[in-house]
């Protein structure tokens, strides 16, 4: 059976007693539809315009006879219910900052339910107003906001600790595997040189971490600005679709490498840019936290992390082959890993 939005919402209309706690009941209405990879995602309207509530649904969209994908896409739909319904009161003593609200899980259907939050991704109103013909009069909202943003990963960490220790030496083979691919890829300006460059300045760091940087605690795993939403002062986070556990270095490092990411387009303010990532470090409490062995090590994880991917097409282009524009600023981003990490490593 050929299995569609109309499931969900017939299951969710039938079950509004169970579903709905504030005791909306009438008819559901799709207003938006997102095609991704593999998912849907649909904004459903329930109520009338005037007094309607709105929600999403997230449906993943899994091959035929792909069962061991199937199993892996459903655990990720319960895990963000799971782990979303848990954060509901992590951050009751912060009252500007909020988590995503889920509706319901329904695996017969692969999808789950989450109702709406106001605000837009933060990473939008960094793309508007950190611009070099940007108004700074905007700045100190900026700042504000990526502040919240470093103090709610700090509580979100705090809340999902574990007795658990993180062994540094993970990050080895995480990475070599993608140096790996690096070199085997053509279009990538990485060689057998680079990889070991690479690879023995992470073997002769990974010793000398302390184990107050081996921690465990819950890991977004998308923790951008992207995943942000902002408002009025306040902040909702969203998308944990990918949440597991494992070291804080990786939401940290990523939130601030994502920030790095702006200034690979020259529209951008360095000095903004920067100021950002300071006030990232301060909300989440530790501003020295950047000299830590692991922050360093995790930095590199996500370079090589995102320069495998650029290298191997996965973000856009017609087929397999980039489109050319794409192609120019890949090189250009190229440059800017490689040059960094033989800042870092040599």
């Amino acid at each position: 059976m050929k299995i569609g939005i109309e499931n969900v919402l017939s299951d969710l209309s039938e079950n509004q007693a169970k579903y709905l706690p504030h005791g909306v009941s009438s008819t559901f209405k799709v207003v938006k539809k997102i095609w991704r990879p593999y998912s849907r995602v649909y904004r459903i309207q329930a109520g009338q315009n005037g007094s309607a509530d709105f929600f999403w649904v997230k449906m993943f969209k899994v091959p035929n006879n792909f069962q061991e994908m199937a199993d892996k896409y459903l655990a990720r739909l319960q895990t963000e219910f799971d782990i979303t319904q848990k954060l509901q009161h992590a951050f009751d003593s912060m009252p500007d900052t909020h988590v995503v609200s889920p509706l319901a899980v329904l695996p017969q259907f692969g999808a789950v339910a989450t109702w709406e939050s106001k605000g837009k991704p933060l990473s939008d109103l960094i793309d508007k107003n950190g611009r070099k013909w940007s108004n700074p009069n905007n700045d100190d909202e900026l700042a504000d906001y990526v502040f919240k943003s470093g103090k709610a990963l700090a509580r979100l960490q705090e809340f999902t600790r574990t007795e658990e220790v993180f062994d540094p030496g993970e990050v080895v083979e995480y990475v070599d595997i993608r140096l790996q691919r690096l070199v085997k890829n053509k279009r990538a300006p990485f060689t057998e040189k680079d990889r070991n460059l690479v690879l023995k300045f992470i073997e002769k760091e990974v010793p000398k971490v302390g184990d107050d940087e081996c921690q465990v605690c819950g890991v977004h795993s998308d923790f951008g600005a992207f995943n942000v939403l902002v408002r009025d002062g306040e902040i909702t986070l969203t998308d944990f679709t990918s949440y597991k556990t494992g070291s804080p270095y990786v939401d940290l490092t990523y939130f601030y490498h994502r920030l790095q990411g702006f200034l690979h387009k020259p529209v951008f303010r360095e000095n903004l840019i920067y100021l950002l990532q300071n006030k990232f470090l301060e909300g989440y409490g530790n501003p020295d936290v950047r000299h830590h062995k692991m922050f360093t090590l995790s930095l590199i994880r996500h370079t090589i992390n995102n320069f495998s991917s650029l290298a191997r097409n996965r973000r856009g282009g017609l087929g397999k082959i980039p489109l050319p524009h794409i192609q120019l600023f890949n090189r250009r981003i190229f440059r800017i890993y490689k040059d960094w990490l033989y800042k870092i490593c040599v």
